[in-house]
């Protein structure tokens, strides 16, 4: 009896253990599925997280979530910059950026006084209340420039790629602030279409006047990114969601470039139905009014010669290669360590100097090479 007695206690309990954890796994399940976080976003990259019950901390006062914002971007004008680097999260993520980072922003304000310039970060950053950032007034003088920042999983929902980024491939990447700006990049134009830009620009003139819809060629064979434009409607969004559909269905955490460059020439490509740059570039009608542009309007010297940017033996020869340019693209991936003096007679600072002169004169006041 008392041994009957304990096996009916025995199966009680594990009846309630069983239930317990029913109702624990219940609670976490509910839990993935009203969060504004994912599993990805909790275990893998905290960096990249926010809470949107914490907009400031004391003494210090975090940019607006650019889709929470009061201000929208205005459909087709603008033009979009971002910053994807994850940062530790053992300390706010206070605003900063390089004498060059700063140039390719000022530089499309300054050129392009009707379109709004927004740098996107992808972490929560925050401007401090005492913060001596001369680089940051220099922007901020500028009416036309937004600093916002972005949720990746926020950004994504209600767009093609809202599924694929929940699952969190993005983050295996070995090369991920750079497939990071390569994804959101093509959100970005997704949402609001407009021009995107690589950090890594200085713009030369208007671009607007250019009707929206294109790219530049790298070389004879190759597409590049660091520029790319659509229409928020019609073949522009159209060729938004293709860009979307082939990041996701051939992402490669392991190659660095084949979620940019060749992405983009293998959906242009396709979507113009040639293989020949050529023939790409010489009639938009082969493109559905896409229009492909040479080399020249971007990337005007490839990155082996990068360093003719600055040295300035090669200043002449660079300004003449440039001169029907609309931006010059200097390679950061290659360049990003080797800076300069301001007042270095070199192409850059001609470039700089001319174009992006807050920037150019808060760096020499500072004694920052550029």
């Amino acid at each position: 009896m008392v041994s009957h007695q304990k096996t009916i206690l025995f199966c009680s309990l594990i009846r309630r253990r069983h239930i317990l954890l029913f109702i624990i796994a219940f609670i976490i399940i509910l839990y993935y599925c009203t969060s504004q976080t994912s599993p990805s976003e909790v275990f893998q990259y905290p960096c990249y997280m926010d809470s949107l019950g914490e907009s400031s901390i004391r003494g210090l006062e975090r940019l607006e979530d650019v889709l929470l914002s009061d201000i929208s971007p205005p459909p087709g004008k603008s033009i979009f910059f971002h910053e994807t680097k994850c940062h530790s999260t053992d300390t706010p993520n206070i605003f900063n950026l390089s004498a060059r980072q700063a140039c390719s922003i000022e530089s499309a304000a300054l050129n392009n006084p009707n379109f709004q310039v927004y740098l996107l970060f992808a972490t929560p950053t925050y401007t401090s209340d005492d913060q001596k950032n001369p680089i940051l007034d220099a922007l901020r003088s500028y009416k036309n420039i937004n600093l916002r920042y972005l949720n990746i999983w926020r950004y994504a929902k209600d767009t093609p790629i809202e599924e694929w980024v929940k699952k969190g491939d993005v983050f295996q990447s070995k090369f991920l602030t750079e497939h990071m700006s390569d994804l959101l990049r093509l959100i970005t134009l997704y949402r609001f279409g407009g021009i995107y830009m690589d950090l890594d620009v200085v713009v030369l003139r208007s671009m607007e006047l250019v009707p929206l819809n294109y790219v530049g060629a790298h070389d004879n064979v190759t597409l590049g990114n660091a520029v790319i434009s659509v229409e928020p409607i019609g073949i522009g969004h159209e060729i938004s969601e293709l860009f979307l559909d082939y990041y996701q269905k051939h992402y490669s955490a392991d190659v660095y470039v084949s979620n940019g460059p060749t992405l983009v020439s293998h959906v242009v490509k396709r979507f113009c139905n040639h293989t020949s740059m050529k023939q790409m570039q010489e009639d938009p009608k082969n493109c559905r009014g896409f229009k492909v542009f040479n080399e020249t309007a971007f990337y005007p010297l490839q990155w082996p010669q990068w360093q003719h940017f600055i040295l300035p033996e090669f200043k002449k020869d660079t300004l003449e290669k440039t001169k029907d340019s609309y931006l010059i693209h200097f390679w950061n991936k290659s360049s990003y360590k080797t800076l300069f003096k301001v007042g270095t007679d070199n192409a850059y600072g001609s470039y700089a100097s001319a174009n992006c002169p807050k920037t150019y004169a808060a760096a020499a006041a500072a004694g920052t090479d550029f």
